[in-house]
């Protein structure tokens, strides 16, 4: 047996820091605008949190040797992009703007305080357990500090302890299909992400026990047979919707051309894009489609699309001359884009 010498995780995110120090005068605007966002969206959460408290709304879950608090919040308080973003629970770290900035989003998570919330009344008469396991799902992205796939899965893994996945399942298929069929994407996210790393991280943040029995809880967790035959037919059911948004961006670059006034291009690609996408409806998917699996593929061949379109509006403007451009952007609503929502949600709205 060979020996090795192991840096400690604190010396090693001490030369992190150090080397990021000297980084920090050359912040990227983004990165700015990025720690704006994220500030507003902590005060938003603080005052719910504050709300819960005075309303006694504050609960405490102690099992499988973890203990917590998570607020119960109503729907009606929290922001549309909160929930339609996260659904109907979501967490939110306190964490420090210096640590972001010079050891990293992990690091200053590992370093902050997080606050946990479920959204109670988003579904009619949501069970007990229910409101139970998907906090549960919060605290694993505390503990393994923002990773949402493995949350799912102590998620799920704390429900199939209890013998009652298949039930967990059931509820999330009836009430929140588009949830369930998210959850097929985290089969390729099953293992622990470098263990190592992971577990010097938890090192700094916490040494508890809580903390390696829930990274053992998630790592033995498998899902039964039976339940990953189901998500191979929702897996399916996203493949297919995946071919018909190809479909759609292809059909619809025939009209993306300098030949065709603006208004035409428009209003053509627009029609052609949803009578396309209406096969969705037509094949009874609308409501079964995972916008984690297909969300990214829409929003890139649309930004795509778009790329062509403000090409082809750059062309126009040369070969028309100024004046006969403004006059046919003008007839058209002077777009700068073709006017379809990156959101394949909000597409999916409109069909």
């Amino acid at each position: 047996m060979s020996l090795s010498i192991r840096i400690s995780p604190q010396l090693a995110l001490r030369q992190s820091l150090e080397i990021n120090l000297g980084q920090v005068i050359s912040i990227k605007p983004e990165l700015k605008i990025s720690l704006t966002l994220y500030k507003e969206r902590e005060g938003i959460c603080t005052k719910l949190y504050k709300d819960a408290l005075k309303k006694g709304n504050v609960r405490q879950y102690e099992g499988h040797g973890m203990t917590f608090e998570f607020a119960l919040v109503s729907i009606k308080d929290v922001p549309e992009f909160i929930y339609k973003q996260c659904g109907h629970a979501f967490s939110h770290c306190l964490m420090s703007g210096w640590d972001a900035l010079l050891g990293g989003q992990r690091y200053a998570r590992s370093r902050g305080s997080w606050l946990l919330f479920v959204i109670h009344d988003m579904y009619p008469e949501m069970p007990e357990k229910a409101i139970e396991y998907v906090a549960v799902h919060e605290r694993g992205e505390m503990v393994t500090l923002g990773d949402h796939n493995l949350a799912s899965k102590l998620e799920f893994a704390i429900a199939a302890k209890e013998n009652k996945l298949r039930w967990y399942m059931n509820w999330i298929e009836v009430n929140c299909p588009a949830s369930f069929a998210d959850v097929f994407s985290y089969q390729v996210h099953l293992d622990l992400p470098d263990t190592e790393k992971m577990r010097d991280a938890l090192e700094v943040f916490q040494s508890s026990e809580e903390a390696e029995l829930v990274l053992n809880m998630i790592e033995e967790f498998e899902w039964p047979y039976s339940v990953l035959q189901r998500l191979s037919k929702y897996k399916k059911v996203s493949d297919e919707v995946a071919g018909i948004i190809s479909r759609a961006i292809s059909s619809a670059e025939s009209y993306v051309s300098s030949s065709l006034r603006v208004v035409q291009i428009t209003t053509s690609v627009d029609a052609m894009v949803k009578e396309t996408l209406h096969e969705i409806v037509e094949r009874g998917f609308k409501q079964y489609v995972s916008i984690a699996r297909v969300g990214d593929l829409w929003r890139k061949q649309l930004i795509s699309l778009d790329t062509k379109f403000a090409e082809v509006l750059t062309n126009k403007q040369q070969l028309l001359g100024l004046s006969v451009y403004i006059d046919e952007l003008g007839e058209a609503g002077n777009p700068n884009s073709l006017g379809l929502p990156l959101d394949f949600a909000e597409m999916l709205a409109l069909l």
